[in-house]
């Protein structure tokens, strides 16, 4: 990602309108309501309260952003309500500022250093502040909050995300019965985070901070905040500093040098920690205090979540037990290895008898210091059914009796096996090692005619089948509306093409393993639905952009589709569906071969994205069509599909879900809010069946 560029100082977002000072409460943005002067009632803001002299004056502009009242404030940071005067809309703006060796000028702005001992470690942080920041806006993932701007400015650097409406998660919790989740609730609350975390990793990075405080609790579940890369600084040349979470940091996060063994383990133990405080709601103990413990052949100091929460399942308290371990080669290595124990967990207390666990994820090597991460693998999100259902249910059962005597072989290991050695070295910083990503291997360049290939390496695809209807007690009601407005529809010549994109296409992702696929004819929509079409069906309009009845529908998920569907194929008795991934990606190519956009022109002709967009949807068809005459294939809105999303593709991109979906779900296209390189051909992403977003919309398709 580029830098973002700087705002000029004529621009008339530099001025703050008078009027809108005075409809607004100055602290958090909430139109004032009543007495001007009296405390709000949403921030708490008082016009002349004493205010801390390491704050932000609220009401100082940086650029096009307006600083409110405090939303958080840690050693190394303080995070600010703002307002976006361009866009006119709230975030949340996050300034580096390492409290223990800077201050504030006398402008009430400017940072500056206590001592000059301390500028190479402050000026080693400002770099993996700004480093962080850069990560974190290439990262696309619905539980990693957005980053919309970066820049430096009053001698250190800001940090622009998305304002998220709700409370951190520790919040959350005092407000639940005995400060808890039931485990199911925790585990799958957790799961999508976990998803999130996978694609930091891959993106060479870490949190480093995990814990409730760091995850906030909004409508459409947790999303991950803060990371914590700044904490964890050491210049070569300078003395370390560490600010970490007691009771939530791992043991390697202590120690500096040879034993620094650093990597995703942290975060598994991070994250293992939140979910145990989501079940018991307890902390852990510390994990020096733990290791000590362990040093001296004592029971470990931390106790099995049933003892604190009876129905916990031993097989949990097992996944925790290899998740928490203090040694980091005793540790889950990987996102994707504890996403899955979670979820072989929940798979064996809800359907014994269930299909075959998917594969096991690989691990990285167990060394004595830190390994190169190998890429992860993602499970199958399908598994293949099997011949033999009493040997599935005795695999299952087998595996939970497993876990189980793992947990209490853990305990046992950890409280009396751990041999006697020195005291541990004092408390010091971990310099900063991301994770490398991982390597693609270059794939052969696509040609217009291949030859013929050997029918195993082809994914031939069958006519798609009608997904199965969900069982209803009665026919879904005909809502009066005004007269259904019907998707114009283009004929699409089936073929075989090479879906994916070779290993050296810029912006391409580890997701697009590039093989040959064949797509039947089909029907797909020539726009994406409108507003207007959707209303005509379903007597409402959910979209944020809702003052354009032509752009296209969005805040709709991937169920609301199905809803969608239903009413239309009622009302029209026709059989409209979503495209599968195949033929979404066949469509998108229109006829081209090889082309990095969508009809492989300037995407600045072809598609409304982050540079060209004004950050907003807008009306179908305004772009120039592709070779088969289909607009907005690229950008406007991401648009959902019917297929399952398989990381590896592995089949289920030619297919239907045939039932209600739990699993994720692929989506195309890029949007209005995206870079280039998220709007190609080939860049695929996905999300949950009850994902919204007002970037996310659909267009139709239909069987022949």
């Amino acid at each position: 990602m580029n830098e973002p560029p700087e705002e000029t100082p004529t621009q008339s977002v530099d001025v703050i309108p008078p009027q809108w000072v005075d409809m607004t409460c100055p602290g958090c943005f909430h139109p004032h309501k009543g007495d001007t002067v009296a405390v709000c009632s949403i921030c708490k803001y008082r016009p002349n309260a004493d205010r801390s002299g390491a704050l932000l004056a609220v009401g100082t502009q940086l650029r096009r952003y307006v600083i409110g009242e405090k939303l958080g404030q840690g050693g190394f940071g303080i995070t600010y309500r703002g307002f976006d005067l361009k866009l006119h809309m709230k975030v949340a703006v996050k300034e580096y500022y390492p409290s223990d060796f800077v201050g504030r000028s006398t402008d009430r702005k400017t940072v500056m250093l206590n001592a000059r001992e301390h500028e190479e470690l402050f000026g080693y942080g400002l770099k993996t502040f700004l480093k962080e920041a850069r990560t974190l806006a290439q990262i696309k993932h619905p539980r990693v909050v957005r980053v919309l701007n970066y820049f430096e400015m009053h001698g250190t650097a800001y940090l622009v995300m998305d304002y998220l409406e709700g409370e951190d998660l520790a919040t959350y919790l005092k407000r639940q019965p005995d400060g808890r989740l039931s485990w199911r609730s925790a585990v799958n609350l957790l799961l999508p985070v976990l998803d999130g975390l996978r694609k930091v990793h891959e993106a060479g990075f870490m949190h480093r901070d995990l814990k409730p405080g760091n995850l906030y609790w909004t409508d459409d579940g947790l999303v991950l905040l803060d990371f914590g890369s700044a904490r964890q600084v050491a210049s070569p040349h300078s003395r370390s500093l560490l600010i970490f979470s007691a009771g939530y940091a791992p043991y390697e996060q202590y120690l500096e040098g040879h034993l620094n063994r650093q990597g995703p383990w942290t975060d598994v133990y991070g994250a293992a920690a939140t979910l145990y405080f989501m079940l018991t709601a307890r902390r852990l103990p510390s994990a020096p205090d733990r290791r000590d413990s362990s040093r001296l052949r004592q029971p470990d100091l931390l106790k099995p979540a049933r003892e604190w929460v009876p129905d916990v399942p031993e097989a949990l308290d097992a996944v925790l037990g290899r998740a928490l371990a203090v040694e980091p080669e005793q540790r889950l290595q990987s996102m994707e290895e504890f996403k899955w124990e979670l979820e072989m967990v929940l798979a064996a207390a809800e359907k014994p008898v269930a299909e075959q666990p998917p594969p096991r994820p690989r691990v990285a090597p167990k060394l004595a210091v830190k390994p190169p991460p190998e890429p992860p693998l993602k499970p199958r999100a399908v598994s293949q059914p099997s011949a033999q259902p009493n040997r599935r249910a005795l695999v299952i059962t087998v595996t939970v009796a497993i876990a189980g005597l793992a947990w209490g072989g853990w305990w046992m290991f950890m409280s009396s096996s751990a041999p006697l050695v020195d005291t541990p070295p004092p408390v010091v910083v971990a310099p900063l090692e991301p994770v490398k990503p991982p390597v693609v291997e270059p794939l052969p360049p696509l040609v217009v005619t291949p030859p013929e290939l050997p029918k195993p390496s082809v994914v031939v695809t069958p006519p798609v089948a009608e997904p199965a209807p969900i069982a209803q007690s009665a026919p879904l009601p005909t809502i009066p509306t005004q007269p259904v407005i019907e998707p114009k529809m283009v004929r699409i010549t089936g073929g075989r093409f090479q879906m994916g994109s070779p290993a050296l296409e810029i912006g391409r992702d580890s997701d697009e393993r590039q093989h040959w696929v064949s797509v039947q004819d089909f029907e797909i929509g020539q726009y994406e639905v409108t507003q207007k079409q959707w209303q005509t069906v379903m007597g409402n309009n959910p979209s944020y952009f809702e003052n354009c009845a032509d752009c296209p529908v969005e805040k709709v998920s991937w169920n609301d589709v199905q809803d969608y569907l239903r009413q239309l194929n009622q009302q029209t008795g026709k059989t409209y569906r979503l495209p599968t991934e195949a033929e979404w990606e066949y469509a998108c190519r229109g006829g081209k071969v090889g082309e990095v956009y969508c009809g492989g022109d300037d995407v600045n002709r072809l598609a409304w994205y982050d540079e060209n967009s004004d950050s907003k949807t807008h009306s179908t068809g305004k772009k120039a069509a592709n070779g088969y005459g289909l607009y907005d294939m690229s950008g406007n809105v991401w648009e959902w599909i019917c297929s399952s999303y398989d990381e590896k593709y592995g089949g289920a991109e030619v297919k239907c879900v045939q039932k209600d979906a739990t699993g994720p779900l692929a989506l195309r296209g890029g949007s209005w809010y995206n870079r280039p390189a998220w709007v190609r051909s080939a860049d695929r992403a996905w999300d949950t069946p009850t994902y919204r977003n007002d970037d996310v919309g659909f267009r139709l398709a239909r069987s022949l």
